[in-house]
C-alpha cells in the first residue's frame, strides 16, 4: 500500500497534485493501492486528518508519497519525514512551489533533513529540478501532466480582445496585473472581455471587483470563480487569448491545458514558466508585473492572427509531452523501484 500526504484539495478549486491525478492509471498499471490526506480546507483540521490517516496506516504502508510546498505547509512535510525516519518508513518527497529556492536558503536543516533522508525527490518542472541539483540534493524529474482526452485543440482564425485568466485569486499569481493589462486593452478596443475564474484565497477577487470598478471596466469583466474543468473548458472556447500572470510560479497546470486548447498564451516570465514557454516560439513573454508590456504582446496577437496560430500551433505540439500516456509510466517506474 502506498500513502500519500498532500494537499488534495482538488474539490475546493485546487488543481489535483499529480498522484492524484493518476492515482487509478497507477492501481491499473501496479495494482497498488494508494491511500490519501488530506482534502481538508482548513490548515489545522488537515493536518489532524493527515496524522490520524499516517497513524492509522503506516504499518500497512511500503512507501510514502508526501508534497512539500515552499508556504507553511512545509512544516507538516518536515514532521512527516521526521516520524517516518524514526519509523523506517520509505518516503519520496514531491516538490511544489516556485519559492522552494527560498525555502532552502531558509530551514537548511530542515530541507537537508527532508531531501537526504528520502529515497528520491521528485521535481515536477525542470525549474525546481536544477534548484535542487544546485543544492546537491538527488532528484528525477517528472512533469505535470493533463489528460488529453478532456482538451479539444481549437484553431482560431481571427484574434479577438476576449481574454481568460485561471488561477487562484491570491497575491502570488498576481491577479491586479490582468485588471491593469485590461484596462490598456479596454481603452485599445470597443468590444472587449476579460473572464476571471478561480476560487479566492487571500482577499485577492474582493480586490479585482474594486479595481475594476475604479477603472470604470467592470461591465466588460466576468468574475466567475471556482468552476469545474468541463465548465471552464466550455467558456475558454469563446475566448481568443490567454495571460498568466503570476509573481512566483512553477510548472503550472493551467499554462499546460491552455497550450493544449489552442489558445495563444501571454505570461510572465517567472520561476518555471521559461522552461515551458518559449518567447515567440509557443507564446510571448513579459517580465514580472509589466502589465504595458503585457498589453502590447497581446495587441501584437490581435493585430497579427496568423503569428497567433503559428505559436498556439507549436505550444499544442509541446503540451502532448505532458500526457498522462507519456507521465503514468514514470510514476509506475518510481512505485516498483522504491515500493518493495
Amino acid at each position: 500500500m502506498i500513502l500519500y500526504i498532500g494537499n488534495i484539495l482538488s474539490s475546493s478549486g485546487m488543481n489535483p497534485p499529480p498522484v492524484e491525478l493518476i492515482r487509478n492509471e497507477i492501481y491499473k498499471s501496479s495494482k497498488i493501492k494508494m491511500i490519501t490526506a488530506s482534502n481538508k480546507k482548513n490548515r489545522i483540521l488537515r493536518f489532524l486528518h493527515m496524522n490520524y490517516v499516517y497513524w492509522g496506516n503506516y504499518k500497512r504502508v511500503s512507501l510514502m508519497f508526501i508534497d512539500v510546498y515552499s508556504t507553511k505547509a512545509f512544516y507538516f512535510t518536515f514532521y512527516f519525514a521526521l516520524i517516518s525516519k524514526i519509523l523506517s518508513l520509505k518516503y519520496i518527497p514531491i516538490i511544489h512551489g516556485g519559492n522552494i529556492g527560498i525555502r532552502i536558503k531558509k530551514n537548511k536543516l530542515m530541507t537537508k533533513f527532508i531531501f537526504n533522508n528520502s529515497d528520491i525527490n521528485i521535481s515536477p518542472s525542470k525549474y525546481i529540478y536544477n534548484i535542487l541539483k544546485d543544492n546537491n540534493f538527488s532528484v528525477k524529474y517528472i512533469p505535470n501532466c493533463i489528460n488529453f482526452s478532456l482538451y479539444k485543440f481549437k484553431k482560431r482564425q481571427k484574434i479577438r480582445p476576449r481574454i481568460i485568466w485561471l488561477r487562484s485569486f491570491h497575491e502570488i499569481y498576481n491577479p491586479n496585473m490582468a485588471i491593469n493589462v485590461f484596462k490598456i486593452i479596454k481603452s485599445l478596443y470597443n468590444k472587449t472581455k476579460l473572464t476571471m475564474i478561480g476560487p479566492d484565497k487571500d482577499g485577492s477577487l474582493n480586490h479585482c471587483q474594486q479595481l475594476s470598478k475604479k477603472y470604470r471596466i467592470d461591465h466588460n469583466i466576468d468574475f466567475l470563480g471556482y468552476l469545474s474543468k468541463t465548465e471552464w473548458i466550455k467558456i475558454a472556447s469563446d475566448h481568443d487569448i490567454f495571460i498568466n500572470t503570476s509573481k512566483i510560479d512553477n510548472m503550472p497546470v493551467s499554462v499546460i491545458e491552455m497550450m493544449a486548447l489552442g489558445l495563444p498564451i501571454v505570461s510572465t516570465d517567472v520561476g518555471g514558466i521559461p522552461f515551458i514557454l518559449e518567447h515567440g516560439k509557443n507564446s510571448l513573454l513579459v517580465k514580472n508585473n509589466d502589465a504595458q508590456n503585457m498589453a502590447s504582446q497581446i495587441k501584437y496577437l490581435i493585430d497579427k492572427p496568423y503569428f497567433a496560430s503559428q505559436i498556439s500551433m507549436r505550444a499544442f505540439e509541446d503540451s502532448k509531452s505532458f500526457s498522462t500516456d507519456l507521465v503514468i509510466p514514470e510514476w509506475s517506474k518510481i512505485i516498483n523501484q522504491y515500493s518493495r
